[in-house]
C-alpha cells in the first residue's frame, strides 16, 4: 500500500521541475546577439509581437510567434532561441519565454529591450528605407501598471493650468474644485522619474536603454515634440501613456483612451497623430 505522503511527494518534485525550467531562462544584450549572430552562432529569433507590428519590421530572419499562441504553437527543436517583444511592456515576454523554454530540445533567452532596444542600437531590421507617415508608441495605463519598475523612466510633461481647464470641462458642475494633478511618486512608486526629456536614455540594472514613457496631460502635442526628440536622438524605446493625465485621474477606466476626434488603439506600436 503506497504511503499517503507520496502523491506530496511528487507533486514537489513537479513544482522543483516547473522553477528549473523558469530559472533555464536567461536573458541577452542587444551587442552579446549582434556578436553571436555575426560570428555565426545558430540562434532562431522569436518576435512575439502582433503580427501588424511584424510586419512593419523585426530583426533579419525572425520568424513570428505571438506570446498569446506560445502555449498552443507545436515547434521543432529549435536549439537556441532567441524571444522578444516590442520593448514597451505590452508582451508578457517572461511567461512567454518560460513557455517555449518547456518545450523539447529548446533553449531560450530573451533579448534586454527587446525591438525598441534593436532599433536604439542602429542594428539592421527588414523595414523598409524611406519615407514613411510619422507614428508614435503608445502605452496604456493597465500596460504600465503591470511593467516592471527597473525598466521604466517617466517623463511629467503635464502642465498644471491645463490640468485644471481640462478636469473643469468634465465635470458636471464648472464651478466645482478640479482634482490635483497624480502623484507620479505614489501612482508609480521606485520608478525613476524627470520633468525633462533626457539627452541620453538612462540605462536599466543589465545595461539596456530604459523604457522612457512620456505623460502629457492628455492633449498628445506635448507627448509627440518629446517622442520626436527621442527617436531624433536614437532612442526608440519610448512610449506615450495613452489618455495622459486623464487616465491617471480614472485609474485606467473607460473613457480615457479618446483623444481629439480618434480613439487610440493600444495593440498598434505606431499610431498616426490626429489631424
Amino acid at each position: 500500500m503506497r504511503p499517503p505522503y507520496l502523491p506530496l511527494a511528487r507533486l514537489v518534485v513537479w513544482a522543483g521541475l516547473a522553477c528549473a525550467a523558469l530559472g533555464s531562462v536567461g536573458a541577452a544584450s542587444v551587442a552579446e546577439v549582434q556578436q553571436r549572430l555575426a560570428q555565426g552562432d545558430h540562434l532562431t529569433l522569436i518576435d512575439l509581437r502582433l503580427p501588424a507590428l511584424y510586419a512593419r519590421g523585426h530583426l533579419p530572419g525572425a520568424i513570428n510567434v505571438p506570446a498569446s499562441v506560445c502555449a498552443e504553437r507545436r515547434l521543432p527543436p529549435l536549439g537556441k532561441v532567441i524571444v522578444y517583444g516590442g520593448g514597451l511592456g505590452r508582451e508578457d515576454v517572461a511567461a512567454a519565454a518560460a513557455t517555449l523554454a518547456a518545450k523539447p530540445g529548446i533553449t531560450v533567452e530573451t533579448l534586454e529591450g527587446g525591438y525598441s532596444s534593436w532599433e536604439s542600437a542602429h542594428a539592421a531590421t527588414s523595414a523598409t528605407k524611406g519615407v514613411k507617415p510619422e507614428t508614435f508608441n503608445y502605452i496604456t495605463y493597465a500596460e504600465l501598471k503591470r511593467a516592471q519598475a527597473a525598466e521604466m523612466h517617466l517623463v511629467d510633461l503635464r502642465r498644471p493650468q491645463v490640468a485644471v481647464a481640462r478636469a473643469r470641462s468634465l465635470t458636471a458642475d464648472a464651478a466645482s474644485a478640479p482634482a490635483p494633478l497624480t502623484d507620479l511618486g505614489v501612482e508609480f512608486p521606485a520608478v525613476r522619474l524627470s520633468r525633462a526629456v533626457p539627452a541620453r536614455p538612462l540605462s536599466t540594472p543589465t545595461g539596456a536603454p530604459a523604457m522612457t514613457v512620456l505623460i502629457d496631460n492628455g492633449d498628445d502635442s506635448t507627448a509627440h515634440d518629446a517622442a520626436r526628440l527621442l527617436k531624433a536622438g536614437g532612442n526608440h524605446r519610448y512610449a506615450i501613456l495613452l489618455g495622459g493625465e486623464l487616465t491617471l485621474a480614472r485609474e485606467g477606466r473607460s473613457g480615457t483612451q479618446r483623444v481629439g476626434t480618434q480613439v487610440r488603439n493600444p495593440s498598434t506600436a505606431g499610431v498616426a497623430p490626429p489631424r
